[in-house]
Order: structure tokens, then sequence, then C-alpha cells
């Protein structure tokens, strides 16, 4: 008898440890969600909403990071066309898409190269040492998170991939662009490659390795609704 409560008690434990996410506030949660959004369109939408953050949107029927993010209120694709290829240079419309985190630490764009690729610039984070050797015309960017189907810190480039002055993605939002899925929290972002369930999560300027599989964090449950929050957009 006594061993078998021991091996229960095992088990729990290790059930708990499971569960447990690298971030400080990490971990299942099991709140109510929100109805879900529409999905992302490329409609141009003009509207100006101004509110105040009463509530806190709870999404806790997500057992996943990728259910998660799939049900989180989508973005109008439309308003993320413009961006500053750099600081001190005029905002243009481009075909790619570009956005920001709320506190302008994360800026993020598509790239167009032969394969699908999300990259964002992370201001805070201790940047990717260059490797030993690189290849003419590599500008080594360490500071770079990069997507495609699989997650990786720094990289060569031969020009800046991640434009800046971008539209924010508010904490609560979600942006879907082809293969990739964004749900901005207050602190940074959580990114997923939909078709290989393979991302990153960066919080605090810390960045880490995620898969959509993983059991959804309480960073992801507890965040404020998007139109719970002070906007002006047009």
């Amino acid at each position: 008898m006594g061993k078998s409560v021991v091996g229960m008690v095992l088990l729990c434990t290790a059930a708990i440890v499971a569960l447990g996410g690298c971030f400080a506030e990490d971990g299942p949660s099991t709140k109510e969600l929100p109805p879900t959004d529409e999905l992302s369109t490329e409609q141009s939408v003009t509207t100006t909403t101004t509110s105040r953050t009463t509530t806190t949107a709870t999404r806790a029927g997500a057992q996943t990071i990728a259910e998660a993010i799939s049900i989180a209120p989508r973005v109008n694709n439309t308003d993320y066309h413009e961006a500053a290829p750099a600081e001190g240079k005029p905002v243009e419309d481009t075909s790619q898409f570009h956005f920001s985190t709320a506190d302008g630490e994360v800026h993020c764009s598509t790239v167009d190269r032969d394969t699908d690729t999300l990259a964002c610039d992370v201001a805070g984070e201790d940047a990717a040492p260059a490797p030993g050797s690189t290849p003419a015309g590599c500008t080594w960017q360490g500071s770079y998170v990069v997507l495609t189907e699989t997650s990786t810190q720094g990289t060569c480039t031969d020009t800046p991939w991640v434009w800046v002055r971008s539209e924010p993605l508010l904490s609560g939002s979600a942006i879907s662009i082809g293969n990739f899925q964004c749900l901005a929290v207050p602190t940074g972002v959580y990114c997923l490659n939909t078709r290989s369930d393979n991302g990153f999560a960066v919080r605090d300027g810390a960045y880490r390795v995620i898969s959509g599989a993983d059991p959804v964090p309480a960073a992801l449950t507890e965040i404020p609704a998007p139109g719970e929050q002070t906007t002006t957009t047009g």
C-alpha cells in the first residue's frame, strides 16, 4: 500500500514538471476563451477606436501554443505593408509584411527569399556570436531571430531584412502571413510556422525555441484583448 502511494506522488510530480515552461510565468491555464475572430484579410479598413483596458481576455480552453495563437483575434494584413528600411529613411509601401511589438522592442518582416522566411530584430537580446568564418558579402546579424521551417538565432544577410517604423501588433492580436502566425503579448511575441509547427518566443528580450504542440503558457491566456486597449487607427 505504501509503495503505491509513493508511486502516485512521483507520477503527479513528473506531470507538473512536464507542463512547466522556460519563462517565469509559463504554465498551463484553465480560463475561458473569447470567440474566434475572422482570419486576416487584405480588405482595406479605416476605423477609429478609443477604449480603455478594463478586463483581461482569457484563453484557457486552448491546450497548446498553436491553439492559443489560432484562436486569437486577427489583424487586417493590409495595415502591415508599410515600413522604413532603416531609421531615418522614409516609410514605404512594400509587397512584404512588417510589424513590431507595441513597446518597440521587436521588429519583424517577411523576407523575399526562395524559402519562406520571417525575421525579427530583437532589442536587448544577447546577440548570437558570428561563426568563425562567413561567406563573402555576409553581414552578420546576431540580434536577428529567423523562422523558416525551424527557428534560428543570428544569420548572414546581404541587406537588412528587418524594416522599422512598422505598424504595431497590439498585445492579444495575431497576424497570419502564409505559413506564419504570430501572437503579440505585453512584452514580446510568439511565432509559429504552421506547416512544421516549429517557432520561437521572445519575451523581455529573451529568445527560446518553441513547438506548437507545447502546453499553452499563462502568458498566452491572460493578456488584454485588442479591443480593450486604447488604440487609434486610420
